[in-house]
Formats: C-alpha cells, sequence, structure tokens
C-alpha cells in the first residue's frame, strides 16, 4: 500500500505531521476530513529504514534543511521577475514569450532554468500557477495561491503588481529585522573570539606561573584553565563535538515541536520579542490584504496566510481563526479569540468587515506595523550599543578576574602574614 507524508491542522489550529498508509490521496483526504481536519499537504513518500530503526523523521529534517540553504532564489531576484513580468503581461505580450525573455535574461542560473521548465510546461498545457506549484522551494504556496486567482479572475497582471509591491514591502521589513539583530550579533561574535584567544593564548602563561607557585586556586580559575586545557589539548573533539551540536540543533528546531518552541522563544526573547511580533503582524497583515484583493475567498485566504506566517505560534491562531469562521464566527471575532493579535488588529478588521472594505483595513493595519517596526528598530539601535559594550566587557573582566583572583589571595595572605 503506498506511504504518504501529510500536513493537517484541527479546529483548534494545532497542526499536525506524519506518514501513513493509504490506497490513493482521495481515500486519505476522506479519512482526515471524518476526523474534522484540513489537509494542508499530501506526498507520497517513501520509507528509509535500517535494521529496527526508522531514520525517515532525521533525513527528512536534514533535506529540508539543506534544501532551505541551497534551493532557493534571492527574494530581490523574484521581485524583479514578478515586477517584469507584469510589466510585459500588461504591455500585451503573450505570457509564454515573456517566460522565454525573463528566463534567458536570469542572473541566477538556477532562477532561470526553473522559469525556463515554467515556459515548457505553460507551452504544455499547463496553467501558469500549476506550473510555478512545481517549484517550491521558489514560488511558495502565497505566490502559486495568488497566481492562480489572476489566472481564474482574467486579472494576472494585476496580480502580480499587487504581488510585487507585497514582496517589495515584505523584503523592506525582512532587511530591517535583520539590520537590528546583525550589530548584537558582530559584537557578540567579536567578544566571543577574543575570550576564545584568551582562554587559548594568555591563559596558559598564568597557568604556568601558578604551577611554579604550587599555591591553591580558587574553583574559578581552575575552572578557566581546565577549560584552556581541553581546548588546546583535544581541539579536534571540541570542534567535532560542537559540530554535533549544531547538528543536533538542527534537526530538533525542523521538527514539528522544535518548531514551535523556537518560534514561541521568539515572541518572548528580551527587547527582540516585540520586534518580530510587529513584523510578522505586518506580513500577515499585508498578505490576507493582498490575497483579499486578488479575489482568493476569505477562508482560503487565511489559510494561505498562516503558512506564510513563518511562525508556528501566529500560524496556528490563524488556523484556529479559519476554524472559527467556518463554524459562523466574523474574523475579527475568530482572530480576537486565539489571543495572538493585539485590539488595534481586530478593530480594523471589524471596521473593514461592518463596511466591506477589509483589504483595504488590513492595509491599514500593515502600514501602521510596518512603522511600528521602524520606530522599534531606531529605538534598540540606540539600546544594543550600550547593553553590547556591558556584555562584551563583562566577559573579558569575567575571563581576566579568574586569572587574577590567586594573585589577589597571593596578596591578602602576605599582607596576614606580616
Amino acid at each position: 500500500m503506498p506511504l504518504f507524508e501529510f500536513e493537517v491542522a484541527d479546529r483548534t489550529g494545532t497542526v499536525g505531521r506524519g506518514r501513513t498508509e493509504a490506497d490513493n490521496p482521495e481515500e486519505l483526504i476522506r479519512r482526515f476530513r471524518g476526523r474534522d481536519q484540513v489537509v494542508l499537504s499530501l506526498r507520497p513518500a517513501e520509507p528509509v529504514r535500517l535494521p529496527g530503526r526508522d531514520i525517515q523523521p532525521v533525513l527528512h529534517a536534514l533535506q529540508r534543511s539543506v534544501m532551505w540553504i541551497a534551493g532557493g532564489v534571492k527574494l530581490t531576484t523574484l521581485i524583479l521577475f514578478t515586477g517584469q513580468l507584469a510589466a510585459m503581461l500588461g504591455g500585451g505580450i503573450h505570457l509564454v514569450r515573456s517566460l522565454s525573455v525573463l528566463a534567458a535574461e536570469a542572473t541566477d542560473k538556477r532562477f532561470g532554468k526553473a522559469v525556463e521548465k515554467v515556459r515548457a510546461s505553460v507551452m504544455g498545457g499547463t496553467s501558469f500557477g500549476d506550473a510555478l506549484s512545481e517549484y517550491p522551494s521558489i514560488f511558495n504556496s502565497l505566490y502559486v495561491a495568488m497566481v492562480q486567482a489572476g489566472e481564474l479572475g482574467g486579472s494576472l497582471p494585476l496580480v502580480l503588481n499587487t504581488l510585487t509591491t507585497y514582496l517589495e514591502k515584505a523584503d523592506l521589513v525582512r532587511r530591517k529585522v535583520r539590520g537590528a539583530f546583525a550589530y548584537p550579533g558582530v559584537i557578540l561574535s567579536a567578544a566571543v573570539l577574543i575570550v576564545l584567544v584568551m582562554i587559548v593564548k594568555i591563559v596558559p602563561v598564568f597557568e604556568g606561573v601558578y604551577a611554579r607557585a604550587n599555591a591553591p586556586l580558587p574553583a574559578a580559575t581552575l575552572v578557566l584553565l581546565g577549560l584552556s586545557r581541553v581546548l588546546r589539548d583535544y581541539t579536534l573533539m571540541s570542534v567535532l563535538a560542537l559540530a554535533l551540536v549544531a547538528v543536533v540543533v538542527v534537526v530538533a528546531v525542523h521538527r514539528p515541536a522544535g518548531q514551535y518552541l523556537l518560534d514561541a522563544f521568539k515572541l518572548r526573547m528580551p527587547l527582540f520579542g516585540p520586534l518580530i511580533r510587529k513584523a510578522i503582524l505586518a506580513r500577515v497583515c499585508r498578505t490576507l490584504s493582498a490575497l483579499l484583493e486578488s479575489g482568493i475567498p476569505i477562508l482560503g485566504a487565511m489559510e494561505a496566510t498562516s503558512r506564510a506566517a513563518s511562525n508556528r505560534v501566529i500560524e496556528r491562531a490563524l488556523l484556529a481563526a479559519s476554524y472559527g469562521m467556518r463554524e459562523g464566527a466574523t474574523v475579527a471575532d475568530a482572530l480576537r479569540r486565539t489571543g495572538q493579535f493585539p485590539g488595534m488588529v481586530t478593530q480594523l478588521v471589524t471596521a473593514g468587515e461592518e463596511s466591506g472594505t477589509l483589504p483595504a483595513m488590513l492595509g491599514k493595519a500593515a502600514v501602521y506595523y510596518e512603522q511600528q517596526v521602524d520606530s522599534t528598530v531606531g529605538t534598540l539601535s540606540s539600546l544594543i550599543q550600550p547593553i553590547m559594550i556591558v556584555i562584551m566587557g563583562g566577559l573579558i573582566a569575567a575571563v581576566i578576574f579568574a586569572l587574577y583572583l590567586p594573585i589577589f589571595n597571593l596578596g591578602q595572605a602576605f599582607k596576614s602574614m606580616r
């Protein structure tokens, strides 16, 4: 019996993933619907087994990590392609011809080959949206859904223009958030590097002095000397241990439970948590607004937006909201019940529902949170510099204190002998 990998969500928004056997996909979809679950993705899977042990989950997590690193393209490349395609289609140039030109002019060779294959599929009778869906690492589900809506409504150039604006704003917010993390990342890396150099190069000098003095050493100094010996005598083992820890962390954060815990931690991080939440809210509001403007029904737009949230906590909230809407709740009430959306968002959504201008109101919410991201980044920039200087100084001071503590103790001992 064929084996399928699935991703489903229940009425609480909880996402479940796994593998199961079924005669065909239709039977499996009916089975999940009978359990009141919505199928988010479904694809054939081949089991990979060692004697007595199934390693498929680990291999799948590693494979997704590699695909994430090597499979996608730069967002600027996608923005340029979408804008150029919108302009060419708006000028009356046929889709196939437009794709041929854009594939030939693509500076990213992998992207150019993908566009060329999309063109070949379109020439073979496949719809443009379905052809794009064959390359999920480049064109995500949101992109494909908007293109398919544009095709069905006969407004593909307009939808592509909307998509270009959405991608540009999403890229701008992403770069600002990354910029806020760049400075502390560089400072912290420099501090760790300086401390490692001190431990490997300077600590051995003090170790020789203390050995000749044959004096008892404090616990802090003993720990520092032991760490220095481990790094010097077992360098290869230390590197391998760090690499193993990195692999375990990568695999863990690509499992559903690990992803959820990591995303929940991001929203609660000191200083950066509010910035991340505002950036996610801006993306969610912008995405939902763009989908509704493209003519996608609200329930489909909510489910597509949940996959574009890039945070499992918000994803579950959006899926739970979509279930609430299926049971008759308004969009605002469904969002409010999740507890993840502030009053400003729900009030604007309420006004949009009552006036029939929900996409415009969501757009206003997106603009508000984009401005909040700007303001928060500016505030963090003024706070982070002194904080990182204190952290960097604290790390270096801790090493120096542990090194000189025995000397201070010896000085006190000599004073007491007098």
